[in-house]
């Protein structure tokens, strides 16, 4: 009759083991795949900036001449990918109207249950 006990004690303690390995291997995943689609989205607010303002001259890109959505692909990023939308608002100064720009960039990371979003958004004008 002892044993039996010992037995099901023993068994009970190691499912509760095996859930909680489980639930931290689960959260580590999420963890580490929110990471990466944070910095993916990090990544297309780059690019956007970089494509708005090029380096090589003074000139502004021509990424939003109007509301549209880029995709930007992320190599060798284990299964993520970045989205950036850019949008352009002339606001009225005394010296005239400056554009203002906004860039929003969506990083996606993982596949089906295990698949995690983050947004960043950037600011920008004319100078």
């Amino acid at each position: 009759m002892v044993s039996i006990f010992v037995i099901t004690v023993m068994a009970v303690m190691a499912m509760a083991l095996m859930k909680i390995n489980w639930s931290q291997s689960d959260t580590t995943t999420r963890e580490v795949l929110g990471t990466r689609a944070w910095f993916a989205a990090h990544s297309g607010i780059e690019w956007g900036l970089n494509r708005l303002f090029p380096i090589d001259d003074g000139s502004t890109g021509s990424l939003c001449t109007a509301s549209a959505d880029f995709p930007v692909a992320v190599e060798n990023f284990h299964n993520c990918r970045a989205s950036v939308t850019c949008q352009a608002f002339a606001v009225p100064t005394s010296a005239g109207n400056v554009t203002h720009y906004k860039l929003e960039s969506t990083g996606t990371c993982g596949t089906d249950k295990h698949q995690m979003v983050r947004v960043q958004e950037a600011w920008a004008k004319d100078i």
